[in-house]
């Protein structure tokens, strides 16, 4: 049953925090955002995933959406970014990870079947802002 849950396609959603998904071409090449996805399918044996990105270009906001099948240890995953402890905070259901140097404001959220991040493409995006969105994410994509 794990199995086919991970083969499951992913349908993101339209919107999410009242942005529109960005599903102009040239933006989505800009960004990344296919190659991105075929790259995590790859190194995660081939279960489904999307990046999507939220917002516009030119905005006051975006947020970029990582949805993969399958369960992401995710204290190990934030653990491994170099996050420390007093950058990481539970906002709403998500797992998330104040903005660094070197990192942008990102939010986790996962089960047995499935982990969204959600990352701000902006700067001074608290985690009070992007907690709420990977909740939305993870709501829609499950």
């Amino acid at each position: 049953m794990s199995r086919l849950n991970t083969a499951r396609g992913i349908t993101p959603p339209p919107s999410l925090a009242g942005l529109d998904r960005i599903t102009d071409p040239e933006l989505r090449d800009q960004l990344k955002l296919d190659q991105t996805r075929e790259a995590l399918s790859r190194i995660n044996d081939g279960k489904q995933a999307t990046v999507e990105a939220y917002g516009d270009l030119g905005g006051e906001r975006m947020y970029v959406v990582i949805a993969l099948r399958g369960k992401v240890d995710i204290d190990k995953t934030i653990s491994d970014s170099g996050a420390k402890p007093e950058q990481v905070r539970k906002v709403g259901g998500s797992t998330c990870v104040a903005s660094t140097e070197t990192l942008p404001t990102q939010c986790y959220r996962g089960s047995n079947t499935m982990t969204v991040i959600v990352q701000a493409a902006n700067d001074g995006v608290s985690v009070d802002d992007v907690g709420p969105v990977t909740d939305e994410a993870f709501t829609a994509m499950k």
